[in-house]
């Protein structure tokens, strides 16, 4: 009988295949509470990606995480260097829109005009196209069956990937608890409460 996509088992990158795994390889998504129309998408090799979050802090307190993805738990793990390809791919992808300069020097920065959400999706497609797998398996598939959503298969996507959409009254207490403003992050409370208000597809991944 016949195997189907889902049954195959997922290829090694040959083009990787004198590259060390990284210990720790996270690609993150982050947004300033501020402004949801604007998203940072960034790599780190440390150990968590709330310690590279937490040194963008000193200069923006208005900095926390949206999404992370733990690819040194993909199949064959994920080396420096092909963390680094597929931000640059990533940055290159015209859908992000074009990164916006930094201020004093010109250059590009992390930060993109698009919905965090919607650069989420893109991440997604992006991993999963690119032929990551866990456990051996592929993220896509090309069936639609249980647990699919968007051709990736959830439950393998969810061993490397975690959201933050915390309850929108425990954001209002940690932001008063900060002596901030309620204008500094009410849209970023607004999206919270329209995605705790979805169904349970629309929070698939929570």
């Amino acid at each position: 009988m016949d195997l189907d996509f889902d049954d195959e088992e997922a290829q090694f990158n040959e083009y990787y295949a004198d590259c060390t795994p990284a210990l720790y390889a996270w690609l993150y998504i982050a947004i300033d509470i501020r402004d949801m129309g604007l998203t940072k998408i960034g790599l780190t090799t440390k150990r968590t990606p709330q310690q590279r979050i937490a040194e963008g802090k000193t200069y923006n307190p208005f900095l926390t995480l949206f999404t992370v993805y733990e690819l040194s738990k993909c199949s064959n793990g994920t080396s420096r260097r092909e963390l680094s390809d597929i931000e640059r791919y990533i940055h290159s992808r015209s859908v992000f829109g074009e990164p916006i300069k930094h201020l004093d020097t010109g250059r590009d920065s992390e930060w993109f005009p698009i919905h965090p959400e919607e650069a989420e999706a893109q991440v997604d497609w992006i991993l999963a196209r690119r032929g990551f797998s866990v456990g051996g398996k592929n993220l896509y598939s090309h069936y639609e069956r249980d647990q699919k959503f968007n051709g990736i298969d959830v439950q393998r996507m969810r061993q490397i990937k975690k959201i933050f959409r915390p309850n929108p009254r425990d954001l209002h207490e940690r932001a008063d608890k900060a002596g901030m403003d309620f204008h500094d992050y009410r849209d970023y409370h607004a999206f919270l409460q329209q995605f705790h208000a979805r169904d349970a597809e629309g929070k698939i991944y929570l």
